[in-house]
């Protein structure tokens, strides 16, 4: 195939995958393991109200309930508002069950079935008779992992707007509640909150525990009651105002909010656990970027490449509050195999974590941008329903809220990303200098600057810097000394390989880092298998006709 063919191709599969990602399928244009994150959010044994939130790659976050008196395993998804689950095999002593059928569409993957009624358990506190979607079909879904998604947001999914219109929205507001509205329904003296806050794996833990916790808040967060209350802008999610966005201590100016009413000069985020790498505006991304020195943009790929010891500052304003971004949040080291010197060499690159917004404006409503895993594994969040009482027919005379105080501390958080890099980086295969992989592109014919009107002017220094040939050499020759002493069963066994097919010495470097990344969006890390573990969330269904509406690529320009 000519080169230009393929790299069209390459590029068609990369929109796709973004496309895919981005709607997330919750969570990643690139559901990877984050190696060496280090440092876990929490510590010590769980309380004995914390129902707890586990992960194993810092991609997907889960949470152990029972239905009908089977223990499942569920992501906790804030960013949709459904119970589905695949039951098949298990003996679900199932209350009821009806003839409707739902599906729920996402935009990388899909589930359908009968909507079912069974007692849910979650930690110590008891739904008699929960609506879930009891799935017959799935596409693209790899349930090796997890066994379904427990929605965390409000009455809009697919079942309460299923059962709406089949039987009217009285029977809605009493059989097909979302699994958190349902249990404050279930019992109204219940606060009407729940608190979450996501660890981060380390290299010694295959597992982090977190927080997940019903009606109260953890010990060493009480203090959380009396942050900000940051009022819901939307209402079919956790959206709140951001004032802004600090980059090394400046502001960024993000463009004008979608959302009416909110202040000037701000934009609205949602706030979804089950979205793993956050979609910003792709100049807030390059803003991001560009600040680390050495950084650069690769346009074959559309990623960033950043050097894998480098790191800068961002923050995010909520209440006048500052929350900032611990640097291990900030970037993802990747493992590929790479053709040096007519030999396929193992190396090891850095890419953006904060990837480019390509979402459908006409397919979403409620907010600008998503903050997701990768941001909210730096705060403790209280989502609060208010005085809101689902028993009622009557309007809240509060708003829904969200709390959050952060648990990353600015004067500490360099010092640590340092240590647990270097320490991840000792056991992964050598790095490489991102200059070298946009040398190698068609003669250095990849933009450094990214696809906004912002300019990389570190990174054009760097390319600058590394045109010479022998510097090439050099670099290769490095790579390859290197991989001689490095232990491949360390970093294997832990993290499995990532494993190309034999390239010729003129494929470019970054068409290699792209096929590697596409690679490793199926392939687990620490040795297990990931494929849709990034489970998608629902950002546009209030009824059922909108469900296949919900994303694909945003022509958004800052």
């Amino acid at each position: 195939m000519p080169r230009s063919s393929f790299l069209h191709l390459v590029a068609a599969l990369l929109s796709l995958l973004l496309a895919a990602g981005s709607t997330l399928a919750k969570g990643s244009g690139f559901n990877v393991k984050a190696h060496g994150t280090g440092f876990k959010s929490v510590s010590g044994s769980l309380a004995d109200d914390n129902v707890g939130v586990s992960t194993s790659n810092d991609m997907l976050y889960t949470v152990q309930i029972t239905l009908g008196w089977e223990n499942f395993t569920v992501q906790l998804d804030t960013g949709s508002s459904d119970l589905w689950l695949n039951t098949a095999g298990r003996n679900v002593q199932i209350t009821n069950t009806s003839d409707l059928l739902a599906i729920e569409a996402y935009g990388s993957g899909e589930v359908e079935g009968n909507i079912a009624f069974a007692q849910l358990q979650i930690g110590d506190l008891t739904i008699e008779s929960q609506a879930f979607l009891n799935v017959s079909k799935t596409k693209d879904f790899d349930l090796s992992s997890f066994d379904g998604i427990m929605g965390m947001a409000f009455d809009i999914g697919s079942i309460y707007g299923t059962v709406q219109k089949a039987w009217g929205t009285d029977a809605a507001d009493s059989l097909a509640r979302s699994p958190i509205t349902a249990l404050f329904a279930e019992d109204p003296s219940l606060p009407n909150n729940f608190d979450v806050q996501l660890a981060r794996t380390s290299e010694l833990e295959d597992v982090a525990n977190g927080t997940f916790l019903i009606s109260s808040h953890a010990e060493d967060f009480e203090r959380v009651a009396t942050a900000p209350k940051l009022p819901r802008v939307a209402p079919d999610h956790w959206s709140i105002v951001v004032d802004g966005m600090l980059i090394n201590g400046q502001p960024f100016q993000f463009n004008t909010s979608r959302i009416d009413g909110v202040p000037q000069g701000t934009i609205v985020a949602a706030l979804d656990t089950g979205f793993s790498l956050p979609p910003l505006p792709p100049a807030a991304v390059d803003a991001i970027y560009s600040s680390i020195p050495g950084a650069m943009y690769d346009s074959v790929s559309n990623l960033w490449l950043v050097p894998c010891n480098g790191t800068t500052a961002v923050t995010f304003v909520f209440g006048g509050e500052d929350f900032p971004v611990h640097p291990l949040d900030l970037t993802i080291p990747v493992v590929v195999t790479l053709p040096i010197n007519g030999q396929a060499t193992k190396a090891t690159v850095c890419i953006n974590a904060y990837e480019y917004l390509t979402l459908d404006p006409n397919a979403f409503t409620g907010f600008d941008i998503i903050l997701g895993d990768a941001f909210l594994r730096n705060v403790y969040a209280s989502f609060d329903y208010g005085d809101w009482d689902p028993t009622s027919s009557q309007s809240n005379t509060t708003t829904p809220f969200v709390q959050m105080v952060s648990t990353t501390n600015s004067a500490e958080m360099f010092d640590e990303f340092q240590t647990s890099r270097f320490a991840a980086l000792a056991n992964l295969p050598p790095t490489v200098d991102p200059a070298f992989v946009i040398q190698l592109e068609l003669g250095s014919s990849s933009s450094t600057t990214g696809p906004s009107s912002q300019t990389a002017s570190s990174a054009q220094t760097s390319s600058t810097a590394t045109k010479d040939t022998d510097t090439l050499a050099k670099v290769a020759g490095a790579i390859s000394a290197d991989e001689t002493s490095s232990s491949d069963s360390g970093w294997s066994s832990k993290y499995g390989k990532i494993v190309l097919g034999v390239l010729g010495a003129n494929l470019l470097i970054g068409i290699v880092l792209l096929a590697a990344t596409l690679t490793m969006c199926v392939r687990g890390m620490k040795g297990r298998s990931v494929g849709s573990r990034y489970a998608p969330v629902r950002f546009k269904d209030s009824t059922p006709a909108d469900d296949d509406l919900e994303r694909s690529h945003l022509k958004y320009s800052d």
